[in-house]
């Protein structure tokens, strides 16, 4: 795996490296990549990034990495459907939550597949197409945005849950 990290400990974190969880590290941020990079790969993971910013550099983000996406790519977002209480533990180390992601958000980017598990935690497979929707995706920086209120959106889109639980992958 070719990736980036913005916790520096993580970069240099060798079981990591011998779980081969890690291969090749760079210490940095997914918006600072240069778009250009985007093309090289088959398949581009946010895997617990996307709440990590704010709702203009999420929607950015997203349109960046759709717009320089390879005609034959992937692009896998995994991020929770609701506002998930998250804070920084030290100054500095980007664990706070900025941003909560309703699944109408995440389904109105026409997903190729998704799963959903809990606690309301989606993941989402698309394609260069879902840039002629990216206008839909809609974050919310609205800390009252609740594990049930998600739930309720899900309900609302007629995705059968139990517990937070989707029973449905498209």
């Amino acid at each position: 795996m070719t990736g980036v990290d913005g916790w520096e400990a993580n970069c240099q974190n060798s079981s990591l490296f011998d779980q081969k969880i890690y291969r090749n590290i760079w210490h940095g941020l997914a918006q600072d990549i240069n778009p250009v990079e985007f093309k090289k790969y088959e398949i581009i993971c946010l895997l617990d990034v996307i709440e990590h910013l704010d709702a203009e550099t999420a929607k950015w983000l997203l349109r960046t990495l759709l717009t320089n996406l390879a005609d034959n790519a992937y692009l896998f977002i995994s991020t929770p459907l609701w506002f998930y209480p998250q804070d920084q533990q030290q100054d500095g180390d980007l664990e706070e939550h900025k941003i909560g992601v309703p699944a109408s958000s995440m389904l109105a980017l026409i997903p190729k597949k998704m799963a959903i598990n809990h606690p309301l935690v989606g993941g989402f497979i698309y394609g260069k197409e879902s840039l002629q929707y990216i206008d839909f995706f809609q974050p919310t920086s609205n800390k009252n945005f609740s594990f049930e209120m998600g739930l309720k959106i899900m309900q609302s889109l007629n995705i059968p849950t139990t517990e937070g639980v989707a029973l449905s992958i498209a």
